[in-house]
């Protein structure tokens, strides 16, 4: 039986990548954390594709955080503390900019304001480290950012009048700015009295690198889907820096969890402040992760290309590749599925980030080692891999 007298927790995007890896990892603390009661609440039904333990004390939900408020409400009722991972993640060009506000900015207000309406006292936000993904002195095709804290790095004032021109100051079009937006929502919203006026809410922000693991459906899977059908020849594209940093999944959750606890115990640690959560994970070019997640898997052997592109060339040439489609857009309807000029962007940049902060205001330490992650996630998208191509089997022989 769950503790009667615990706490009640709500996992907004329960469903997602990262929901999952929290939720199960919350049920495995329940006892240590006081956990009487799990809620998911996502815009599809929850599945338990991750492994954890069937239990009672998870109740999903379906609700859409960017439309109805008063179909929210019963959900965050009795809720003692809110993970809010729900979000749209897209970096097509054009960028939808209107399900991007609609679900990133103004989500993140109507569950802002769910939490003050319904007297929750804790709040952590998902954000990501897309928002200080900014042009190296302002100017560059590429960013650098080397061992920096997060006082030390560079996000975006996001003065500007237009949608338009706060993208401009990100090397993300669209969604860089829309996570900035609603994690500076969250953080100033820490320290707002609650509809009772007896109790504050407190809040903090998780700014995670790239996340690969287990329900990744974003990364390493549109990568292999890429390669699939081009020999599994990692194109390169050559220029300054190239190198990243990647984070595992279960850290990524474990350190919500960190920030969550020390917001219980203090107003002062990281209230009010986004942190930086990484792991031991190999900072290599994404080229080299990609090769290694297909070695472990034992699938296929990714191969990068004898050739390469020079990184200004390439952007250069997606610079006017975006322009036509921007153009045409209003007549044609038509998004490329990723900016371009993010991707070349993103691959000769250095990105590096120090979890002083995590470190000593969070106690937070690495749960899973880099050989356990990377094992565990290899495995997860073999079996992916064997999935999708019986799916494909199976719609040919129909």
């Amino acid at each position: 039986m769950g503790n009667k007298s615990g706490e009640v927790l709500l996992v907004t995007g329960g469903s997602g990548f990262l929901g999952q890896h929290l939720i199960k990892q919350l049920l495995e603390r329940k006892e240590e954390l006081g956990i009487k009661e799990i809620r998911s609440l996502d815009i599809v039904p929850y599945k338990n594709n991750i492994g954890h333990e069937e239990t009672p004390l998870l109740r999903t939900y379906v609700a859409d955080i960017g439309g109805d408020r008063e179909a929210l409400s019963p959900i965050f009722k009795g809720v003692d503390g809110v993970f809010h991972c729900a979000a749209s993640v897209k970096i097509e060009y054009p960028p939808n900019y209107e399900e991007l506000e609609r679900v990133n900015v103004n989500g993140t207000l109507a569950v802002v304001d769910m939490c003050i309406q319904n007297n929750v006292k804790r709040l952590v936000y998902t954000s990501c480290t897309s928002v200080c993904f900014v042009p190296f002195k302002g100017r560059s095709t590429f960013s650098a950012i080397i061992n920096s804290t997060e006082s030390k790095t560079d996000t975006p004032t996001l003065d500007s009048s237009t949608l338009w021109e706060q993208d401009n100051q990100f090397l993300i079009p669209g969604y860089a700015s829309s996570k900035l937006r609603a994690e500076n929502i969250v953080l100033n919203s820490n320290g707002a009295p609650l509809h009772n006026q007896e109790e504050y809410l407190a809040t903090s922000a998780i700014r995670a690198p790239l996340t690969y693991g287990e329900c990744d459906s974003h990364f390493i899977t549109q990568i292999f889907d890429f390669l699939s059908s081009r020999g599994w020849v990692f194109p390169r594209i050559a220029g300054v820096g190239g190198k990243q940093q990647l984070v595992y999944a279960g850290n990524v959750a474990w350190g919500h969890i960190c920030a969550y606890k020390a917001l219980k115990v203090s107003d002062k640690a990281v209230n009010g402040l986004p942190v930086f959560v990484t792991d031991d994970t190999g900072i290599n070019d994404v080229s080299r992760f990609v090769q290694k997640m297909a070695v472990l898997g034992e699938r296929f052997k990714v191969k990068t290309s004898w050739w390469y592109v020079p990184h200004f060339l390439f952007f250069f040439l997606a610079f006017l590749l975006e322009v036509v489609v921007r153009v045409a857009y209003p007549y044609t309807k038509y998004r490329l599925r990723y900016s371009l000029r993010a991707i070349a962007s993103y691959t000769s940049s250095m990105l590096m980030y120090n979890r002083l902060r995590a470190s000593i205001h969070m106690d937070y330490m690495p749960l899973f080692d880099p050989d356990a992650s990377a094992e565990r996630s290899a495995k997860w998208y073999a079996t992916w891999w064997d999935q999708r191509q019986q799916a494909k089997k199976l719609k040919k022989s129909s």
